[in-house]
């Protein structure tokens, strides 16, 4: 199995029903935000893009990571519901384990992963996905 973890931006306030865990949201320009995690036979992002562009009706952004391209760790499945943010460390030094090190332990954390370079600076890039 492959663990995935990702934001996407849908046209609308759509009602969701998927078979994985997620957290909505509406953005302040009536869009509906939903980060889904959880575990897939899937291999890649496109893949399981793909499988949601099926699901959920018009995708305007999304964030994916999968362990198969990815460092990812989803370290909380037991949250409770609440209010879905991501926080996102760049730069040409950050590291997956550091931040591992320095989030993990706290409850509100679901995933942390990599993400891909900044298009502006090519840093790395690591989120974390907090539901609190």
């Amino acid at each position: 199995m492959n663990i995935f973890s990702w934001t996407v931006t849908l046209e609308g306030n759509k009602n969701i029903n998927l078979d994985f865990d997620f957290i909505e949201s509406l953005s302040k320009s009536g869009d509906k935000i939903v980060f889904i995690f959880g575990e897939t036979e899937l291999k890649t992002s496109k893949e399981v893009i793909d499988m949601f562009k099926e699901k959920l009706w018009e995708i305007k952004n999304f964030d994916i990571s999968i362990s198969t391209e990815d460092k990812i760790e989803v370290v909380n499945v037991a949250y409770e519901e609440g209010i879905y943010e991501v926080a996102t460390f760049e730069w040409e030094e950050v590291t997956f384990a550091e931040i591992m090190d320095r989030f993990s332990e706290f409850e509100e954390v679901i995933s942390i992963r990599e993400a891909e370079l900044s298009s502006k600076f090519w840093n790395k890039t690591i989120k974390v996905d907090f539901v609190y």
